[in-house]
């Protein structure tokens, strides 16, 4: 049996580097079953040792981040035989997890370390046992069920497990699997910090002498925390932006509206946000009124950050979260033929 995991792993490894990463501060526990499959097996007096079997783990962990993972575990490698033989194989597993999130809910990992094991070998009345380190490599999907519970399938692939006189073997176990996330909280609404003053709906971030001006919207104003659904004051303020462009009075104007987000969330996500909710304040300026010739719309993610790194030291999810409110933010654009009048 032929079993190459390893392009799938670089690549999954690649994905998730390239991607931000948050601290999450998140320890987990879980349990699972299923199957075991045994190959490229020697021989024990004569008895040839191929088959399948049940597979039990029991494992905890701790993220460090969206990306990122420790994972300690027990691996029951089942227990079974042919012709009045068993072979019996349970340990640690020690790993690394490298996780790509795809939304909210689906993730895809893998996972490289190493399978502490100690083997019996019952064959034709004779007993053998050995205790070995087996290199170990897996792949795996994960769904996240609540803040509380996930579930995943996971597939791993041991090398040599046993010795030559425990019928060293290949494993491969696929096991599907619930996991507890006792910690984790979704990420909230940012509660208002009580010497913070509330955003401002709409301010000038930069003027010249060229007609070109610059507006910033804060999104917390215009769509609630994670979603890309104008609010009513949102609404608002963009009845009073679009009037404020009317005073502008540009010829033959440019108008190009720019979405960001905070660093919360993976990059795909967070630019797909920040594109819908671009878009929804270009449709809404233009239904105003606004040429739509003259509008494009750009989604840039967390790029440009307003808050740099005075977040960083911050852990609570609510508390980072209200720290990266300038960062969720809509810019418009508007450039003319004629000065800005004063």
């Amino acid at each position: 049996m032929n079993f190459k995991i390893t392009p799938a792993l670089i690549s999954l490894i690649i994905a998730a580097t390239s991607s931000s990463v948050l601290a999450v501060d998140d320890w987990y526990t879980g349990l699972g079953g299923g199957w075991v499959y045994a190959n490229n097996v020697n021989d024990v007096q004569g008895v040839t040792f191929d088959k399948e079997t049940i597979a039990l783990d029991l494992f905890g962990g701790y993220r460090f981040t969206d990306h990122y993972a420790l994972e300690l575990g027990y691996l029951y490698a089942g227990q079974g035989g042919e012709n009045g033989s068993d072979f019996k194989a349970q340990g640690a597993v020690l790993s690394g997890i490298a996780r790509l999130p795809l939304d909210k809910f689906f993730s895809v990992y893998a996972e490289g370390g190493a399978y502490l094991h100690h083997v019996n070998v019952n064959a034709n009345a004779t007993s053998h046992s050995g205790n070995g380190v087996a290199p170990l490599v897996g792949i795996g999907l994960a769904i996240k069920l609540s803040d509380l519970f996930d579930v995943q399938a996971r597939s791993r692939y041991m090398w040599k497990v046993g010795d030559d006189q425990t019928a060293g073997r290949d494993l491969l176990t696929t096991t599907f699997e619930l996991v507890m996330h006792p910690y984790r909280r979704s990420e909230t609404a940012p509660q208002s910090a009580p010497a913070a003053a509330a955003p401002a709906a709409v301010f000038e971030a930069e003027e010249s002498a060229v007609a070109e001006k610059n507006f910033a919207l804060s999104a917390d104003v215009l769509f609630d925390f994670g979603q890309t659904t104008l609010k009513p004051e949102g609404s608002a303020a963009l009845n009073t932006l679009y009037q404020q462009i009317i005073d502008l009075n540009p010829k033959e104007s440019t108008t190009v509206v720019i979405g960001y987000s905070d660093r919360l969330g993976p990059d795909d996500y967070n630019l797909k946000v920040s594109e819908t909710r671009a878009r929804i304040v270009a449709d809404f300026l233009i239904n105003k009124g606004l040429p739509a010739s003259g509008v494009m719309i750009e989604s840039r993610g967390e790029a440009d950050s307003v808050t740099g790194s005075q977040c960083d030291n911050i852990k609570d999810k609510a508390q980072l979260a209200a720290c990266l409110a300038p960062d969720r933010r809509v810019e418009v654009r508007i450039s003319g033929s004629q000065n800005v009048e004063q």
